[in-house]
């Protein structure tokens, strides 16, 4: 029986990161999460700039690690 491409997509790109499913699944989790707290500590920092100054740099230091 043959896969679905997309099937095959999926594979190739974990093939290509090096990461198993569950690997992959835990990462891109974690860095969606972490850009989902960044939104909005960069939404209270739009209304009150005093607040949450980092916000931006720390959420772009998540995604280059």
């Amino acid at each position: 029986m043959k896969s679905h491409p997309s099937f095959q997509q999926s594979m190739g790109h974990l093939k290509d990161v090096g990461m198993g499913y569950f690997e992959h699944l835990y990462g891109a989790y974690k860095l969606a999460f972490r850009f989902l707290f960044g939104t909005v500590q960069l939404l209270i920092h739009g209304l009150i700039p005093s607040l949450f100054v980092d916000a931006g740099k720390n959420a772009s230091d998540a995604y280059k690690r």
